[in-house]
This record gives structure tokens, sequence and C-alpha cells, in this order.
């Protein structure tokens, strides 16, 4: 959509807005955010998409203090949804690095025609020597990018229950960045997601009262 590419490219200090355009923006985020845009840096916002997903609670508690480097380097998320199904891609971009070689890398999701993930697909990711972290208790984010798709011939088998669990869990991830963090990135980058949920929790409970 163009005016996402329009915010992605204030983003990295490429353009700036027309009155128009800002118009436009200003019609997309919370009016505290937007009265505060004069915070932004004019130039390149470092780290934003990095920042927007350890603002949101689902996505913090996937990334563990050795996926900050490679994560910091994200420069983009896209969305890309198909008119004849309900399938999706997820498409991060990287900047040039010191991590793994790839620049793009593509997380499809395949869905029944209930909206059920049937299988995802992923770009796959070429670490460089000595890079790729450890496994520890927590799993990586990074165990984000693989694909997944359990077989019903092995239905009764320990490996098609762990891909099955990788399978949907990989969903609830990607229907977080397809349903919050990507149509309310700014506001995510702020940290104000969390203040305005907890501002409506406040808001029904005086409601109750009330009542």
């Amino acid at each position: 959509q163009p005016i996402y590419s329009q915010i992605q490219a204030v983003i990295e200090g490429k353009t700036t807005m027309t009155s128009e355009e800002e118009k436009e923006v200003s019609s997309l985020v919370e009016p505290d955010v937007w009265s505060n845009r004069e915070s932004l840096p004019p130039n390149e916002i470092q780290e934003f998409w990095f920042e927007a997903m350890r603002q949101n609670a689902t996505l913090a508690e996937e990334i563990t203090p050795a996926d900050e480097g490679p994560l910091s380097v994200l420069s983009c998320i896209k969305l890309r949804r198909y008119k004849e199904s309900k399938n999706f891609d997820l498409v991060f971009e990287f900047k040039p690095n010191e991590y793994f070689e790839e620049t793009q890398v593509i997380k499809s999701f395949i869905l029944a025609r209930e909206g059920d993930p049937i299988e995802t697909k992923c770009t796959p990711m070429s670490w460089k020597q000595g890079k790729r972290q450890a496994k520890s208790a927590k799993e990586s984010f990074f165990d984000f990018f693989s694909g997944c798709a359990p077989k019903a011939e092995e239905k009764d088998s320990k490996v098609y229950n762990k891909l099955v669990n990788k399978l949907y869990h990989d969903f609830e991830i990607g229907v977080v960045f397809r349903d919050e963090v990507i149509p309310s990135l700014v506001d995510f980058y702020l940290g104000l997601v969390e203040q305005y949920d907890e501002e409506s929790v406040e808001e029904e409970v005086s409601e109750d009262e009330r009542n």
C-alpha cells in the first residue's frame, strides 16, 4: 500500500512527507503519536522495526539476548496477501550484516479455507561462520524462520506432534505481525499500545462501577 511505503521511506530517512501525505498518515495513528512526531529523528530511525517488535508482548517473549544483534539489522517487514485465498507472506528485509547472508527472508503461510494453518514455507537462512547462536533453554526467535509441513500419514508420531505445535506457534506469531505490529507499527515503536490497552481497561472498569 502506497501510504505504508511512504512511512517506510520516512523511517529510512529517504524522504519527507508532503502536507497531503501527513494528513493521510495522521489518520492512521493515535493523536498523541502524531502530536509528538517532532520527537522522531529526521534521518534514518535506527532499529525501528526491532523496537516495534520488542514493544509487542507476544514477540518480546520470543526474543532472547542472542537475537538482539541479528534483529537490530532488520530494516522492514512487508505483508503480502492473496485475493484467491487466506494465505499470506511476511517479507523480512535486512541490511547487509555480519550475521547471515540473506537480505530478504520470506515466511509464507498456507491456510485452509476456514483460516487454519496447513503449512509454512520459509527462505533458508545461511548463517556466517560462528554467528548462529547456540541452542539454549529458551528457543531463539530465529527458529521462526523455517518451514513446517506436518504430514497426515505421520499423525501418530512424536515428530508429527512437534511439527503441529511449531506450525500453530509460528502461525500465532505470523498473525501478531499481520494484525498487530504492521498495522500499528508507529504506536508499537513509541511504546503506546500497552498504554492504550491499560486506558481501555480502566475505562471499562469505570463503566462497570457506574452500572
